[in-house]
Order: C-alpha cells, then sequence, then structure tokens
C-alpha cells in the first residue's frame, strides 16, 4: 500500500490515538473533532443531533453581534469541509482492508453540548450524504489499529529512516 504524506498523517493519528498521544499534523485537527469534545484550542468539532445527523460546530469566540458574515462563516466551513471525505474515505478503506479493527461507540456516549456553545460555536448542517455517512462511521466508531497497520507504519518510519 502507498502512502503519501496526507495517508501517512492517518495511520499516525490512528496509532497515536490508541497509543494515548497527540500529534501535532495537518490531520490533527480532524481526528480531535471526531472525539466531539469542545475546547476553546478546537477550530472545530462535532456533534450528532441523530447518529446519522452531524453538526459540525465552529469555535469563534467573536461577540454574536459582530462575528462575520454568513457567506464568511460558509466559506471558512467549506474550507474545513474540504478535508472530512478524504479522511473518512481513507479510513473506511483501511477498515475494508483490515488495516484497523472498527467496533461501534455507544451513540449516547458522545459528549454533550457545553452549556454555554451558542456564545462560543457556530453552527454548520451543509452536508452531502457521503460525508454525514463518513462522519457517523468515524466519530461513532473505536478504531483500533490491527496488527497489518503497524507493520506499515514501521515499514513506512524504516523507509523514511533509509530514504
Amino acid at each position: 500500500m502507498f502512502l503519501d504524506s496526507f495517508k501517512k498523517n492517518i495511520v499516525n493519528q490512528i496509532i497515536a490515538a490508541e497509543d494515548g498521544r497527540d500529534l501535532h499534523d495537518a490531520a490533527a485537527p480532524y481526528f480531535r473533532a471526531f472525539t466531539g469534545a469542545f475546547s476553546a484550542d478546537m477550530p472545530f468539532t462535532f456533534y450528532f443531533e441523530a447518529q446519522d445527523k452531524p453538526i459540525m460546530f465552529v469555535y469563534d469566540a467573536t461577540p454574536i453581534d459582530r462575528r462575520s458574515s454568513h457567506a464568511a462563516f460558509i466559506a471558512r466551513c467549506d474550507k474545513i469541509k474540504a478535508g472530512i471525505l478524504p479522511i473518512t474515505d481513507y479510513i473506511q478503506e483501511l477498515a475494508d482492508s483490515g488495516y484497523i479493527d472498527v467496533s461501534p461507540v455507544e451513540f449516547r456516549n458522545r459528549p454533550a453540548l457545553p452549556p454555554d456553545y451558542a456564545n462560543y460555536w457556530r453552527k454548520y448542517k451543509q452536508f452531502y450524504n457521503d460525508v454525514m455517512t463518513g462522519l457517523s462511521f468515524v466519530c461513532c466508531s473505536r478504531l483500533r489499529p490491527a496488527q497489518k497497520l503497524y507493520d506499515l507504519w514501521i515499514k513506512f518510519n524504516a523507509d523514511r529512516l533509509v530514504g
């Protein structure tokens, strides 16, 4: 399996999550958002009204009456949204190929909305079905690396050290 830098970041994120480590690469904001946590140091996160109805909340501490226009907000969300499907599709490919083991996570155990979320988080719901399906799969599953993924990761790191 060929790993470009995008795929390497995803593999690294899955392995780091299993090891309890945080990585700071291009995929990190997405993997943090997949957890559903709400933290001021996160640019966005994913919440679910129902298991198949994701909402992206985008952090914005600007007072509500001084926030950017709706059009500017949508443009910002579209940039974030562009990264979702490639990540979720690759995770699905890893699962289908036996590189990761997937088990469902109880939907009701995802983090709740913080009490003051409307003051700091803007809501975005404009997802097509493919993105909604991918988010539901990744956000509502426990992704555990199979030995096959560790072998791939070791090979990637060995190639990097040699080449």
